[in-house]
Formats: C-alpha cells, structure tokens, sequence
C-alpha cells in the first residue's frame, strides 16, 4: 500500500473481517468480537490507517460542530473579559472533547436571518447562546432544532425553557450594595447595563433588593452598552446630583472605572467623596486608579460549565425543562469603596 492512503477497506482485508466490522469498530460500536476488534487494531497500525473524520461523522449524522452564537450591540463587547474568557473555555473544553467551536456573531438584522438559516439546516450538533436580548427573535429559531441548546442567562423567556448556566447576578449585586450601606453609604445611585441584557436587568433587581424603600428610580441611570463612556455619560447625567450622593453602584467593572475617570475630572475624590463598585472583577478593575471594589464572577467557569453540560446532552444526558445552574459571585474589597 505505499505510496496511497490505506482505506478502510484496506483494514478489513488486513483483518480478515467484513468492511461493515471495521465501520462499527471505528464508530465505537459495541457489537464487535474482541477477537475482531484486537485484529482491526493490528491491521489499523500496520496500514497506517487514519480515519476520514468527515466520512464518520456523515455517516453518525453528526458535523461533529458546536456553535457558540453571541448577540452584540458593540463589537467592543467581544473583548470583554467576562465574554472572551468564557469562549475561550468553552473552546477548550469542546476542543478537547474532539468537537469543533464555531463562533457566530449576531450583530446586524441579516447576520441574525443568516444563523437563522443555518440553524434550521441542522447545521451544529449543539448550540451555546450568549447574550440573547430580551426581547430577541434570534432564540426563535433554536425552539424548532432537536440538537441540544444552552444559555448563558437567566431571561423572563420561560417559554424557550432551554437549560441555563448564569451567575448569581441578583444576589452578588445586592450583597454588595448591602457592603456599601453597612459601611454607612446610603446615598447611592445606580448605573444599570443596557436593558436588552438579561444580567443587566438581573443586577438592577439585586441593587432594588438592597435599597428597598429607599430605591430611587431619578438615581438609576440606563446605559446603552457595557462600556467606560457609558460610565462617563453616566457621571455627567449624575453631575447636578453629585453632592448629594455618597456611592456610585455600577453594573460592570468597564462602568465603574468610565464613572471614577469622570468623577476625578469633576474634582471629588474616589472613595473618599463618592465610593465605587463595579461587577465582573475583570483584569481592569486592578489597573484602574483607585482599583475596583468589585462582585468576581469566575467567567472561565461559565464557559466551561455550559460547554460540559451541551456535551453531555449530546451523549444523551435528559437535562429537564426549566433547568438553571446559577454559578457562585463573591464580593472583592479594594480601594474604590
């Protein structure tokens, strides 16, 4: 056979068995002799053989593919740590596990249609969705596929009933909003994420919680996306008001150090005047000046955890409808507040 890629036919003949044997043995079928397997596993190392990865999975019915689709507004988004660690995870977990990751990005209406139609055409064997709006129609058309699907956040969807994998964002939120007013800073105000993300909304509650009849809704300020100049537009929406607060609560850590650079250019100091918090503990929140006093969320975990549970639906694994697993937060202490 030298000089041509031995086939699985090659294999057989080496075996003495049957092409159909050698077929089942690849595929990890049980239904094979040890006798037969022992020699197919000869025959295998004397060809040379190297199985046709495309060939097998046509003939499983699998693309041996998983999808990972994210919605953005802003492509800044897709360098966030929290979003890039928890891809990078997910990659390396699916990778490991002899799949492929494809990223998908839906951040344009015909992007959107675009994986539409390649979702209706089977086009993964599992499906990891980030980021999904409120209010999106992307998710319609992963309630019509068989192939397992999991998401990254907790929504008011209940209807798509696809398992989740988030973190406690109520609870880490409002635990560290509680930190702030047992430190005696009970004049806050609040800086939500864009109201399409279910975690922004999700974060919101955990700051209401907190307050409770102290919340105020003219001290909430909506940001349009997760990034510093949403936190400097804040601070300047907050300006008239400034004097009058003692704490800045922030959606995200990007928020957070957008309010501190303008906070510092209007004059007051941080936390001295005004206190600080962000949420993700992201590589920023220990370069800002002061750093961020912040709710860590282990966002390697995430990405590892649905890719685990996506592959595990995939071998058959009955997850039930309604499932969440919320992640752990934790409040970390630093200089901000």
């Amino acid at each position: 056979m030298a000089g041509k890629k031995a086939t699985i036919r090659d294999v057989a003949q080496l075996a003495g068995v049957s092409y159909g044997t050698v077929s089942r043995y690849l595929n990890g079928n049980t239904h094979v002799s040890t006798a037969a397997a022992e020699r197919i596993a000869k025959a295998i190392e004397a060809a040379q053989y190297t199985p046709n990865q495309a060939a097998r999975s046509l003939a499983q019915q699998r693309t041996q593919t998983i999808a990972l689709v994210i919605q953005v507004e802003s492509n800044e988004t897709l360098i966030q740590s929290s979003v890039s660690e928890a891809m990078a995870s997910a990659n390396q977990t699916i990778g490991d596990a002899d799949y492929q990751m494809v990223t998908l990005i839906a951040n344009t209406e015909a992007s959107t249609r675009r994986i539409a139609q390649l979702v209706n055409s089977d086009f993964a064997d599992g499906y990891l969705l980030f980021s999904l709006s409120e209010d999106d129609a992307l998710a319609e058309a992963f309630l019509n596929t068989d192939n397992p699907v999991v998401v990254s956040e907790v929504s008011n969807h209940g209807e798509w009933q696809f398992p989740i994998v988030d973190f406690t964002n109520t609870d880490g939120q409002r635990q560290i909003t509680e930190y702030l007013l047992r430190k005696g800073r009970e004049r806050l105000a609040y800086i939500c994420g864009p109201g399409y993300s279910p975690s922004a909304v999700n974060r919101l509650k955990g700051f209401q919680q907190a307050m409770g009849e102290r919340f105020d809704e003219n001290k909430v300020y909506y940001s349009d996306d997760w990034e510093m100049t949403s936190g400097e537009m804040a601070a300047v929406a907050f300006q008239p008001m400034l004097g009058e607060l003692d704490g800045i609560v922030c959606a995200n850590d990007d928020i957070a150090i957008g309010v501190i650079n303008q906070l510092t250019r209007f004059g007051y100091r941080v936390p001295d005047d005004i206190a600080v918090t962000g949420f993700d503990d992201s590589p920023l929140a220990v370069l800002s000046n002061p750093k961020i006093t912040t709710v860590r969320q282990d966002s390697r975990l995430h990405g590892r955890t649905m890719a685990e549970l996506v592959l595990s639906m995939m071998k058959g694994t009955k997850v039930e409808r309604g499932y969440v697993k919320l992640l752990p937060t934790s409040i970390v202490e630093r200089q901000s507040a």
